[in-house]
């Protein structure tokens, strides 16, 4: 259906140009704060140490032993939502609707990757 648009493919161009162009500044926003976080760590790090006060840990040190689960989630819930949403738009022609399968199975996926998380947090938790 919209394959036969004779401008499908500068669209796409198009689309895929401004994709890039939007998630570059993204990227360097989120490298700034990264820096801007590792730099107040150090000078804390470096306060305590001067003062002979004990090195803080910092939590964000320690990544979830989950993250490799939910990516594996994530990624499972994409798998099922591109051709469900193939599918549901060939049957239905519903392009609007068919798309939204997509971030519903991953926003599905990361509640069921902090379901598990949190009852082992709780299990971890209670058997301490």
């Amino acid at each position: 259906m919209w394959q036969a648009d004779p401008n499908f493919n500068i669209v796409l161009i198009v689309a895929l140009v401004f994709s890039g162009l939007i998630a570059v500044p993204i990227m360097i926003i989120s490298l700034i704060y990264r820096n801007s976080q590792k730099r107040r760590e150090t000078e804390l790090i470096r306060m305590a140490i001067e003062k002979g006060q004990p090195v803080p840990v910092f939590p964000a040190a320690y990544p979830s032993k989950f993250r490799s689960l939910k990516a594996a989630l994530v990624w499972m819930a994409v798998g099922i939502g591109l051709p469900l949403m193939v599918v549901f738009e060939e049957l239905s022609g519903w392009s609007g609707i068919a798309m939204g399968f997509i971030p519903f199975l991953v926003g599905v996926a990361l509640l069921i990757g902090w379901l598990i998380e949190n009852k082992a947090d709780a299990k971890n938790s209670a058997g301490s």
